[in-house]
């Protein structure tokens, strides 16, 4: 399980914070597109080894993140292309915060560079399983609020909560020590934690859909004929 089970729980801490914010006159997909340029400037402290701003950056880009969609909730701003770019967002944006922090650590560390493909591979194919799982699977497909819901939500060790947690307690650590390797164990902990995440959700497929019949569930949803 992830944090996204206790989401509801985590959104009252952040509301009064969030409800605040969102008053500002902006668009939910202003809220997106601002997101991207705040992890874009991230990427690049951490790429020049700035971890102190890149570190407030990540977690301004996180706070950003809720804001974005809670604006579109309770605003009237709901629509199927902003939650595809705040999807689509969401990955590009943890992809180069990844990379710029990985580049940096190959200066010393060259072999992070196969983590690097190793992590944002894992991450990558977390996302594909997931909505994999989602086309494949309409019979489990439920919304609330405007968001696609499924039971695979819950599956797996690994998502954007997660992320900023490994990866931004090694940008904490490595900041406070002025040591890389914190960072360099943050960055491990993306790539194993993907993958394992990966074969969590590999796991549910295979037992909750091995036996199940796509052809014979779409027959069963067309009316009987006389």
């Amino acid at each position: 399980m992830n944090l996204f089970a206790i989401r509801k729980q985590l959104d009252k801490v952040l509301h009064p914070l969030v409800s605040t914010i969102t008053k500002l006159p902006l668009h939910a997909n202003h809220w997106t597109l601002l997101g991207a340029f705040v992890g874009l400037a991230c990427s690049i402290f951490f790429l020049y080894g700035q971890w102190w701003p890149g570190l407030a950056l990540l977690l301004l880009r996180g706070l950003i993140d809720h804001v974005d969609g809670f604006k579109a909730r309770n605003y009237n701003q709901r629509s199927t292309f902003g939650a595809v770019m705040d999807d689509v967002t969401d990955r590009w944006v943890l992809g180069i915060i990844y990379a710029g922090a990985c580049l940096n650590l190959s200066n010393d560390f060259p072999h992070v560079l196969i983590v690097l493909g190793f992590g944002i591979t894992g991450s990558l194919s977390n996302v594909i399983a997931k909505l994999s799982i989602y086309a494949e699977s309409q019979q489990d497909i439920f919304r609330e609020q405007g968001k696609i819901g499924h039971p695979i939500d819950l599956v797996g060790l690994f998502g954007s909560a997660e992320f900023i947690i490994y990866f931004g307690m090694g940008v904490l650590w490595t900041a406070i020590l002025d040591d890389q390797r914190p960072l360099l164990a943050g960055v491990w902990a993306v790539a194993i934690m993907s993958h394992l995440s990966l074969f969590q959700r590999i796991i549910f497929a295979w037992q909750r859909y091995r036996h199940v019949d796509p052809a014979a569930l779409l027959a069963e949803q067309e009316p009987s004929k006389s």
